[in-house]
């Protein structure tokens, strides 16, 4: 457990998470690792410490060294990179329950740095896994390493459709179809049609998400409203014409679910 302890311990501000306990993990692995058996899952569970982060709170900086992975329990995660001259801060995607953070650093070996930053949208609870521990447990279970190929193809496959749609389509478009895949997946849809979507994520946030500036969102925002598309609320958004986002978004399905399943 010592051991654990100070491979955590690798953040900037020099603070470790709020709570560390050894609960069952069972849950979460089944999500992160869906195709590795339950008796195996339960090897893997011995080399898991829990740990537990408030909303808000840096997990891992960008840059910083690398001890391990990260696979989200339950809350939500945001993952991005900064800017190399101007320092302004990219999401490049948010981690759900079962979804994993630092594989690339941990199978890339040599120097391993975090690749982007870590931080919480809500409270969180996250297991952590040493480096050495978890290749060796890979070495004797190739279908958990099937499953994180799995999981690394739908990372390439998404990174790839954003690059190319923000390069390629409106903001109006890609600020559509961000709404589309918030409201099906934490959306609760109204009688009357509309969709009330309460969703801890911030106006800035949302920019970083987009690749876009504060001001930019804002305005697009206007506009949406302006059309009667979303009102906007404290608490959240309230999209009132899902088929006028929808096509605004112009994306195939395929693509949609991907985005989903990346929110």
């Amino acid at each position: 457990m010592a051991d654990l302890l100070t491979a955590v311990y690798n953040r900037t501000d020099g603070h470790m998470p709020k709570i560390l306990a050894k609960d069952s993990p069972a849950g979460c692995l089944a999500k992160a690792l869906p195709g590795l058996p339950e008796s195996d899952r339960k090897s893997l569970e011995d080399l898991a410490l829990v740990l537990r982060y408030d909303a808000d709170e840096l997990i891992a900086q960008e840059s910083s060294y690398s001890s391990g992975v990260y696979a989200v329990c339950d809350g939500l995660v945001a993952i991005g990179k900064h800017a190399p001259q101007s320092h302004e801060k990219r999401v490049l995607r948010f981690l759900a329950p079962g979804e994993w953070y630092g594989l690339e650093a941990f199978f890339l070996g040599g120097n391993p740095v975090n690749l982007q930053y870590a931080r919480t949208i809500v409270g969180s609870s996250l297991l952590f896994f040493e480096t050495s521990r978890l290749r060796a447990f890979l070495q004797h279970h190739p279908q958990a390493l099937f499953d994180l190929c799995r999981w690394f193809a739908r990372e390439v496959t998404m990174l790839e459709f954003k690059l190319t749609r923000e390069a390629t389509e409106s903001v109006d478009r890609n600020l559509a179809l961000l709404l589309l895949a918030l409201a099906n997946k934490y959306g609760v849809p109204e009688s009357d049609g509309t969709v009330r979507l309460e969703f801890p994520i911030t106006r800035q946030t949302m920019a970083e998400l987009l690749g876009i500036s504060l001001e930019t969102l804002m305005r697009v925002l206007r506009r949406f409203r302006e059309r009667d598309l979303i009102d906007t609320h404290r608490w959240g958004f309230e999209i009132l014409s899902r088929g006028k986002l929808e096509d605004i978004a112009r994306t195939p399905e395929l693509y949609r679910t991907i985005i989903e399943q990346t929110l």
